[in-house]
C-alpha cells in the first residue's frame, strides 16, 4: 500500500518548513480527488498555515525596526562630524598630537558604514570606553566631548531598542510560533492519516499521484534541507510505518 514517506518537522529551518507544507497544500488542491475528500482536513491545513506565517512575520519584523535602523545612521553620522573635526584640528600645530592618536583609534576600530548593525553596535561601545578612558585626555583637549556623547546616546539608546525588539519577538513571535507549527504539524498528520485511510478502503489508483509528488518534496527536503538519506518505502512490507512513523520504522510524529 502506498504510504507518505515521514519526516520529523521540528528538523527543518522556519522557511522551510513553511515552504514544505505550503507546498503539499497547494498539491493537494490541485489535485481533484483530494481536494474533494480531504476538504475538511486542507482547510484546517491552511488556517493552520495562515497562523505560522503570521507567526513568522512577527518574528521577522517588529515596529521598533525603523528606529533602529534611524538610530544606526544617526550614531555612525556623529562618529563622522567627530573625524571631520579631528581631521581638521590634524592642520594645527596645538592640536596635532592629539588628533593623530585619537584617528590611529579610528583607524583600529575599522567602523564602517554597511556592517551588521549588531557588530557596530559592539564596536560603538568599545570604541566610546576608549574615548572616555584612555583617550579621554585628547577628547578634552580638543573639546569633543559633547559629540562623543552625542555618540554615545545614540548608541545606548539602539542597544536598548535592540534588546526590546528581541524580548517582543521572543514574547510574540517564537511562542506564536511554536503554537502555529504545532498547530500545522497536527493538520498535516490528519491529512497524511485520512488520504492513507482512503488507500486502504478505495485503493491507490485515485490518490497515487498525490503521494508520489508529496514524497518526492518530502525526499527532496531530507535530502536538501536535512541532509539526510531517505529509505524508500517497500509496497506490502508491514515493517514500514506510515505517517507519523520514522524510517527505522519507530513511532516518530512530526514535530514543529
Amino acid at each position: 500500500m502506498k504510504e507518505f514517506l515521514t519526516l520529523t518537522l521540528s528538523k527543518l529551518n522556519r522557511g522551510a518548513y513553511f515552504n514544505l507544507l505550503m507546498t503539499i497544500y497547494t498539491l493537494a488542491m490541485a489535485n481533484k480527488t483530494v481536494a474533494q475528500k480531504a476538504a475538511k482536513y486542507l482547510a484546517a491545513l491552511k488556517l493552520a498555515l495562515d497562523h505560522v506565517d503570521e507567526a513568522l512575520a512577527i518574528v521577522r519584523k517588529s515596529e521598533l525596526t525603523e528606529r533602529i535602523v534611524a538610530l544606526n545612521n544617526q550614531r555612525l553620522s556623529f562618529l563622522a562630524s567627530l573625524k571631520s573635526v579631528v581631521k581638521s584640528l590634524l592642520k594645527l600645530d596645538a592640536t596635532a598630537e592629539d588628533a593623530k592618536m585619537l584617528l590611529h583609534l579610528f583607524k583600529d576600530y575599522g567602523i564602517k558604514r554597511g556592517m551588521q548593525i549588531d557588530q557596530l553596535t559592539g564596536l560603538f561601545t568599545n570604541l566610546i570606553g576608549d574615548l572616555e578612558g584612555k583617550a579621554a585626555p585628547a577628547v578634552k583637549a580638543l573639546k569633543l566631548q559633547e559629540l562623543v556623547t552625542d555618540i554615545k546616546q545614540s548608541n545606548e539608546e539602539l542597544k536598548q531598542l535592540t534588546k526590546d525588539r528581541m524580548d517582543a519577538q521572543t514574547k510574540n513571535g517564537t511562542g506564536q510560533l511554536k503554537t502555529a507549527r504545532a498547530e500545522a504539524d497536527k493538520a498535516l498528520r490528519d491529512l497524511f492519516k485520512i488520504i492513507e485511510s482512503y488507500v486502504w478502503v478505495e485503493g491507490e489508483a485515485p490518490y497515487a499521484d498525490f503521494i508520489d509528488r508529496v514524497n518526492a518534496e518530502i525526499k527532496h527536503y531530507k535530502q536538501e534541507a536535512l541532509g539526510e538519506k531517505v529509505k524508500e518505502k517497500i509496497p506490502g512490507n508491514n515493517d514500514n510505518q506510515g505517517a507519523g512513523g520514522n524510517d527505522d520504522g519507530e513511532e516518530e510524529p512530526p514535530q514543529g
